[in-house]
């Protein structure tokens, strides 16, 4: 029970993306990294970077620490190791956050009651997991809890409905072009031509080649096939008479559809009903039939309209949101502002929230 109350709370901090926790090295004159406090205000006024027209102050940036640090699990060690690598990564995060939000508003993505109630039900959670001392001792606001949860409900608003929508019109222009094929579930059993080790694979001789089989064996082999196939018309389960005739690690189950098969294969499989098997097909492996499981499959089509669908999805999402992210130009050394990130560690982040128990161990990035 404390794993899985470990896991939410670690995605209650995540999918908030919203900390209020500010950490930080404040507005001291003392140019080393140090744990400073900081007001409400002084987190809130204190500006850390530029995103396009979008001045980010230190309290939004802790909360992308705190994402950053609780999504991969990132130890108070970890950070002492390699600080500049969080940090940097944890810029990368508002930037794109940011960006993505500023692109939403101009496609006009409005929130709705759903939309805010979801929201301040992540905002609730996201408060119960944080200690209470945490907020007092870094200047955390409701205010800028509820500003960066609220960008991130848009963020994903936008991202959502892009998605579903791309999802649609490729499914629907997928279900299309398939609709008349028929599509496949096929048998493939294989009486071998060639010599078995004890485990049933290829056996090779010292150059790499097939160990071929007697003359008397391949004589038998195809004669087995030939009456297995007439089996098969006759009615009988195919994987009953492979088991029959020894075959059963030969065979396996493939999915398809006719027309992505060579040309022959396609005209005796589109000919073929379930329950159906084709003549012997000689093969390097041995002698080989093939029995229809299923034929002009409704289901098989649509999982593999859905599959596709999603390798297109992806691929287009991907192009579509990196035009989004060179809507704004970013100069990652240019666009900071004074030396309050600079000075700013970490590492007490990272502690004080594993001390929490919120950091959970780490994810490989």
């Amino acid at each position: 029970m404390k794993g899985k109350l470990k896991k939410i709370i670690v995605c209650a901090v995540t999918i908030a993306m919203t900390s209020t926790l500010l950490f930080g090295c404040s507005g001291k004159k003392d140019n080393k990294k140090n744990d400073v406090v900081y007001t409400k205000e002084e987190a809130s006024t204190t500006k850390a970077m530029v995103i396009g027209d979008y001045d980010v102050y230190m309290d939004e940036l802790m909360i992308y620490a705190i994402q950053e640090i609780t999504l991969y699990g990132v130890t108070p060690d970890m950070i002492e190791a390699d600080e500049k690598t969080y940090k940097e990564q944890t810029l990368a995060l508002a930037r794109e956050t940011k960006i993505l939000y500023d692109v939403a508003l101009h496609n006009n993505v409005e929130l709705n009651d759903d939309d805010i109630a979801a929201r301040d039900k992540l905002i609730n959670s996201f408060k119960s997991v944080i200690p209470e001392e945490v907020f007092e001792k870094y200047g955390i606001s409701d205010e800028v809890i509820e500003k960066v949860f609220t960008e991130r409900t848009y963020v994903e608003k936008f991202e959502n409905d892009i998605k579903n929508k791309m999802g649609k019109d490729i499914s629907d222009d997928l279900t299309e072009a398939y609709k008349d094929y028929n599509f496949q579930k096929l048998y493939y059993m294989v009486f071998p031509t060639i010599e078995v080790d004890e485990d049933g694979n290829p056996a090779t001789d010292s150059e790499g080649n097939y160990i071929e089989a007697s003359d008397e064996k391949k004589e038998e082999a195809k004669d087995n096939a030939q009456k297995a196939a007439d089996e098969i018309n006759s009615g009988k389960d195919c994987k009953d008479v492979a088991e029959s005739y020894g075959v059963s690690n030969y065979c396996s189950e493939m999915n398809g559809y006719v027309g992505a098969y060579s040309e022959e294969m396609n005209e005796a499989l589109d000919k073929l009903q379930a329950g159906e098997c084709t003549e012997i097909i000689d093969s390097d492996l041995g002698y080989v039939i093939i029995a229809v499981l299923s034929d002009h499959d409704s289901d098989l089509q649509e999982s593999y309209v859905y599959s596709v669908a999603n390798d297109y999805l992806n691929d287009q999402y991907e192009s579509l949101r990196n035009d989004w992210l060179a809507s704004i130009p970013v100069d990652v050394e240019n666009d900071m502002e004074g030396d309050a990130w600079e000075k700013y560690s970490m590492k007490d982040l990272s502690q004080i929230l594993n001390d929490a128990g919120i950091v959970m161990p780490a994810v490989s990035q």
